[in-house]
C-alpha cells in the first residue's frame, strides 16, 4: 500500500512506484534517484516479497532519512510495476 518516510525534515510518502511530497524539489530528486538506482542495480530483486518496501528503504538510507510507516504491498500487482520501470531504464531508447 505504500510507505511514509521523513526526508530533510520533510514527509514523504512512495505508493505504486511514485513519489508524493509537499516539497516539489525533493519528490522530483527522489524519482531521479529511483530511477537511477534501478538502473544502476535493477532496483528490488525480482524476488523480493515488497519491492516497493525496498525502495523505501534504500532511499531512506541514502537520504539518512527515516522509515516512519510501512503497509506491505501486493507483491504481485507492485513487482510488475517495478519489473517495467527495470526494464525501461535499463534499455533506454
Amino acid at each position: 500500500m505504500g510507505a511514509l518516510l521523513r526526508i530533510r525534515g520533510q514527509k514523504v510518502f512512495l505508493r505504486k512506484g511514485y513519489w508524493r511530497c509537499a516539497d516539489t524539489v525533493l519528490e522530483t530528486e527522489l524519482t531521479r534517484v529511483t530511477e537511477s538506482w534501478i538502473r544502476e542495480t535493477g532496483g528490488p530483486a525480482l524476488s523480493a516479497n515488497d519491492p516497493e518496501f525496498e525502495v523505501a528503504r534504500e532511499m531512506a538510507r541514502r537520504y539518512r532519512g527515516k522509515l516512519l510507516s510501512h503497509v506491505p504491498t501486493r507483491g504481485r500487482s507492485v513487482a510488475r510495476l517495478y519489473f517495467s520501470k527495470r526494464q525501461l531504464l535499463l534499455f533506454p531508447e
